[in-house]
């Protein structure tokens, strides 16, 4: 891609993006080296905080506790005060939107006991996930080394936590505001991400496809951004790190340049159809209608440059082993792999899975012959020399009657010679 002279220049050192809708991985760049999060963080300590919650409308009194260290920290807050009493459903919003740390403290003591204990959870829920290259060490993504992950665990959580309707609702609120308690009217907040899209030149970003995100900074960290856009019904995911810490938002601003170069120059396609014939062969140990045709099963439909020239797209099938009968209707047989090949290095864009259309039963005949043929050729030498020692055994009978033979025809002319 940053070969392509349309494709915008990048700060972020880290970029992965994925179509939502196909999978399909659109930008990978370093998408599987450890980053630090920073307040990305927040994403999973939202997530666990929904999933450990008593109810939204539960209400708790903010103590000290809430707030030590936060300014020693130089973490940013929600603006709550000690001693106010507040519901879940602000805590949560005052976490992801404005990146409260006291909101973060806050919900971690309510529901863990402590902030090393709901910390716990946060990594008991990256395992569960299969986000293994992912380890926390605090709610709030204050930079520590032991404190790190990718992007492709980040995409894991996203996918995960964007289909709890609570999580996906707060991500792409832009503007909340709080009920009122110590502060008149309630604290009114805008979520980072749409706050420096709004306070950006509209000259350098004006992009109404973003539909939410965490942003996120410290200096080991650099900017990062994890966000969602939509347009034209194309559904992307971004997630970029380590961009230059400057007063210039070059998170915000990649973001929007490369989302607007992939509505602009990229567009869905469908490559396969659902009755396209991947392979035809035939299943062995079945005596009738052994033929096997396996198909794509579903429409392939995958974002390509415009105009792309599909015949430049490799299509392999691969058996996952030997094929034999027995066979379930729907069992899975193998893979189908669909490479782009007009690039410097194959793509792979996407892999379908090979079931069987039927059901196709074994033949006792067949296979046992089979498994005597293999006997057979598992015991060659036994049987090369049974069968050398049958073939000796008839030459001695041969030369055994030969002799015979002799001996009798030797008898008989002795019997004719006369007596003198």
């Amino acid at each position: 891609l940053e070969e392509d002279a349309d494709f915008p220049q990048i700060k972020s050192d880290f970029v992965y993006m994925v179509d939502m809708d196909t999978g399909q991985v659109m930008i990978d760049k370093g998408s599987e080296d450890q980053i630090y999060p920073a307040s990305m963080t927040k994403m999973m300590t939202l997530l666990v905080a929904i999933e450990n919650a008593p109810a939204l409308d539960s209400t708790m009194t903010l103590g000290p506790e809430v707030f030590a260290g936060l300014a020693e920290a130089h973490a940013s807050v929600a603006g709550f005060k000690q001693g106010e009493t507040v519901s879940v459903k602000d805590l949560l919003y005052g976490l992801f939107l404005p990146s409260g740390a006291d909101a973060a403290q806050a919900l971690a003591l309510e529901e863990a006991g402590s902030e090393t204990a709901f910390v716990g959870l946060m990594n008991e829920k990256a395992a569960e996930l299969g986000m293994t290259g992912t380890h926390f060490v605090n709610t709030s993504g204050l930079h520590d080394p032991d404190h790190y992950t990718t992007l492709r665990d980040l995409e894991t959580l996203m996918r995960y936590a964007l289909e709890n309707p609570t999580f996906n609702e707060i991500f792409q609120t832009r503007r909340y505001t709080a009920a009122p308690s110590l502060h008149t009217g309630g604290l009114v907040w805008e979520s980072t991400l749409f706050a420096k899209i709004s306070s950006t030149d509209p000259a350098k970003i004006d992009n109404d496809s973003i539909l939410g995100g965490k942003t996120g900074y410290t200096n080991p960290a650099g900017l990062c951004l994890a966000s969602i856009a939509e347009k034209n019904g194309t559904r992307y995911m971004l997630i970029t790190a380590h961009a230059p810490v400057s007063n210039t938002p070059y998170h915000i601003l990649d973001a929007d340049h490369i989302y607007d170069y992939f509505y602009d120059h990229y567009s869905k396609q469908t490559v396969l159809t659902a009755d396209q014939t991947l392979l035809e062969t035939k299943v062995p140990f079945v005596l009738f209608n052994d033929k096997l045709t396996l198909k794509a099963g579903t429409d392939v439909v995958l974002n390509l440059p415009n105009g792309y020239d599909l015949s430049a797209l490799q299509i392999e099938t691969q058996l996952d082993g030997e094929l034999q009968a027995p066979i379930e209707e729907g069992q899975r047989l193998g893979m189908a792999t669909i490479t782009r090949t007009d690039t410097e290095t194959p793509q792979e864009l996407a892999r379908i899975e090979l079931t069987s259309p039927r059901r196709y039963q074994r033949s006792a005949l067949l296979y046992g012959f089979h498994q005597f043929q293999e006997w057979v050729k598992a015991h060659t030498v036994f049987f090369g020399l049974v069968v050398l020692g049958l073939i000796l055994c008839l030459i001695l009978i041969r030369d055994y009657r030969r002799e015979q033979r002799r001996y009798k025809s030797a008898r008989k002319k002795r019997k004719r010679r006369p007596h003198l």
